[in-house]
């Protein structure tokens, strides 16, 4: 089996309102790529990239002269095309990569007829639940709704989305307003929903001490 195409997609996933978070702010949309790798046996396999736009689509199409006529089962290889020390010595290639590695794993499943997880050393799980994922938002620009900010708007936020998908589970994406503000929605949330899990990700913003 030999890689004939490799082809990258941006896509945007609209957004309710502006995400806050330690970083700063997702306004309007999250930005990711499909890679779709092809093989001359007709199996295509699909990986997927964090961000996007036209830089990623040109990087993407500057990596076929190293991987098309290549086995999509010699990940090594393609590592080491890609990644080696002088071939990215000024453009790190780790987020293509792995994108790319993503679409050939799913090719040598479809090849061998197992589930990738096969190929990783086995299933962990049998299932993985979802949490809802509740940032502080500005309200969005243009209808002036979306805003999370208080401890109520909180609440009530998370109540919708429990309320429409079924959530047990819920991640606060903090490092926005000072700890002891956050710890109080974090207590909030417990109270709200005492038999669900809770998760606080405060994105590296806050010291251990």
């Amino acid at each position: 089996m030999k890689i004939t195409d490799i082809k990258a997609t941006t896509i945007t996933v609209p957004l309710e309102a502006a995400l806050r978070h330690s970083n700063g702010t997702h306004w309007g949309r999250f930005v990711r790529t499909v890679v779709e790798v092809e093989t001359d046996e007709g199996i295509v396999g699909l990986g997927e990239m964090g961000g996007g736009g036209a830089g990623a689509e040109l990087a993407f199409a500057g990596l076929k002269s190293y991987l098309v006529g290549d086995d999509p089962f010699d990940l090594n290889r393609m590592r080491y095309a890609i990644c080696n020390p002088t071939a990215s010595l000024y453009n790190n290639r780790t987020q293509l990569h792995a994108a790319l590695e993503f679409a050939c794993l799913d090719i040598i499943g479809k090849k061998l007829g197992v589930p990738v997880y096969q190929l990783l050393g086995g299933r962990v799980r049998d299932r993985i639940g979802f949490a809802s994922y509740l940032f502080f938002r500005y309200a969005d620009r243009r209808s002036g709704r979306g805003e999370v900010r208080t401890i109520d708007q909180l609440l009530k936020h998370a109540r919708a989305l429990k309320a429409e998908h079924g959530f047990h589970a819920h991640k606060l994406k903090a490092g926005v307003f000072h700890p002891d503000y956050e710890l109080e929605c974090f207590r909030a949330l417990a109270a709200e929903f005492p038999a669900d899990t809770l998760r606080y990700d405060p994105n590296a913003a806050l010291s251990v001490e």
